[in-house]
C-alpha cells in the first residue's frame, strides 16, 4: 500500500508540474504591434499609408492620396501568421489591401473595384 501511495504522489506530482499554467497568452501577432507606415502605388493613385496594429490584430490608421488630395481612414486585421487584409476609405466604394507582414517589413497589393484602380503597397515597422 505504500507503494502505490508513493507511486500516485510521483505520478500527481509530475501531472501537476505538465499540467502547470504557463500560458503567457501571447500569440504571433504581438511581433506586429506597434505602428507600420508605408506607400501604394499604382497607374491612376499613389500616396502614403500609416497603421497601428493593436496587440490583438486589429488594425487602425490613414492612407493619404497624393492624385485625389484626400485623407482616408484604415481599418482592417493582422492574422497570427502575418496576413493584412484592411480597408480604405468605405467597403463599398474604398480600396482593399492585402499582403504580408515578415519581420519588420510589409507588402502587398491594393484593388478599388467600384473605380477600376489596383496597384501595390509596401511599407515597415517603425
Amino acid at each position: 500500500m505504500k507503494h502505490i501511495t508513493m507511486v500516485l504522489l510521483v505520478f500527481m506530482s509530475m501531472l501537476s508540474i505538465n499540467c502547470s499554467s504557463d500560458d503567457d497568452n501571447s500569440s504571433d501577432t504581438l511581433a506586429y504591434e506597434g505602428e507600420w507606415s508605408g506607400t501604394y502605388t499604382g497607374a491612376q493613385d499613389n500616396g502614403s499609408w500609416t497603421m497601428q496594429i493593436n496587440t490583438d490584430g486589429t488594425v487602425s490608421g490613414t492612407a493619404t492620396s497624393e492624385v485625389f488630395n484626400g485623407t482616408y481612414t484604415v481599418s482592417g486585421f493582422v492574422q497570427e501568421n502575418g496576413d493584412l487584409t484592411a480597408t480604405v476609405g468605405n467597403a463599398s466604394s474604398g480600396a482593399l489591401f492585402t499582403g504580408q507582414l515578415d519581420g519588420s517589413n510589409a507588402s502587398g497589393t491594393w484593388n478599388n473595384t467600384t473605380a477600376n484602380m489596383s496597384g501595390e503597397w509596401s511599407g515597415t515597422q517603425q
